[in-house]
């Protein structure tokens, strides 16, 4: 996610929360949607970065096949392979070689 992406999800998220608890304190628990909506996307925005995946720098060992599949990460700009691993059926994004 883009540094102005999170900031804009941020705002969005306190907007929300900051509506919600307005209405919570004028009307007595009427805006707990909003709060709970708010709290989610503060939360996933905060979080994405420790749990996005990140690329491995060099291909996976045991049995993990190339499907091919090639593509430019559009955040990093780096050319990203992808691997396919029969038996789980995971996938994993490495660095690709130019």
């Amino acid at each position: 996610m883009t540094r102005n992406a999170r900031i804009v999800g941020y705002a969005i998220g306190l907007a929300l929360l900051a509506g919600g608890g307005a209405l919570c304190i004028v009307d007595a628990g009427g805006g707990i949607g909003l709060l709970i909506l708010g709290a989610l996307i503060a939360a996933g925005i905060a979080l994405e970065p420790r749990y996005g995946r990140p690329r491995d720098t060099a291909p996976p060992s045991g049995n993990w096949q190339r499907t091919g599949e090639r593509f430019v990460d559009d955040e990093s700009g780096d050319l990203v392979e992808v691997w396919y691993n029969p038996a789980t059926g995971e996938r994993r994004y490495t660095q690709a070689d130019s």
